[in-house]
């Protein structure tokens, strides 16, 4: 969770944002997020402090390989750390991000930088964009398991394709006031032992296997 330190004693805005750690490197840690609102545009123009929350909730799991790594646009921030770590282990891996169409060329060059080897995506911006990157990969069964971090649509084309075929677990990006499980603000659905029931997404996840989730 993270604000700046600058508005914090005014309460501008409320709530902190919630993010995921996109890369740390030589004691610094650095967020992925594009401009939507008062909260973002107050961040990106931030000098000097942020106030940021320790790490909340749950990440991936990492098993053994070969694994998909799948992003969609900016959505694709937690795999960075993801894909280092699956490095240094030595867990062979494939990088997939999905671009959007109207994503400017400078953050596709960003991209190309930020993950060397990673196949590029460039997509519609339509509803059935997320097909278009699963056709790129092809057949999931070479896969042990797909991880992935996008859009809503992205993350539901990841669950429906993997279903039956191959282990998924999908970074979810929710709303949150508290993040300590307080308020329940970030529930989501996952399937119980009576039929659906509610996790929240700061503590319980954010990352859920694609099979709990009943979307």
């Amino acid at each position: 969770m993270a604000r700046s330190a600058a508005t914090a004693h005014a309460l501008d805005p409320f709530l902190a944002r919630p993010f995921f750690a996109h890369d740390h490197e030589n004691g610094t840690t650095s967020l992925l997020f594009e401009v939507r609102g008062r909260g973002t545009l107050l961040l990106s123009e931030v000098a000097e402090e942020l106030l940021v929350s320790s790490p909340r909730g749950r990440g991936f799991e990492v098993q053994g390989g070969p694994v998909a790594l799948v992003g969609g646009g900016v959505w694709a921030a937690p795999l960075k750390l993801l894909s280092r770590r699956l490095e240094h282990t030595g867990v062979p891996h494939d990088t997939y991000i999905e671009v959007p169409r109207n994503a400017p060329n400078d953050y596709a060059v960003w991209l190309a930088q930020g993950y060397p080897g990673a196949r590029f995506v460039h997509t519609g911006d339509t509803a059935g964009a997320p097909w278009r990157l699963f056709d790129e990969i092809g057949d999931l069964a070479r896969y042990s398991t797909v991880y992935a971090s996008g859009p809503e649509e992205t993350l539901a084309t990841t669950k429906k394709v993997s279903e039956g075929r191959v282990a998924a677990q999908l970074a979810l990006r929710e709303t949150m006031a508290c993040a300590n499980g307080s308020c329940y603000g970030c529930a989501v659905p996952v399937l119980g032992y009576d039929g659906a029931s509610y996790a929240r997404a700061c503590i319980d996840g954010p990352v859920f296997p694609a099979e709990a989730l009943a979307w």
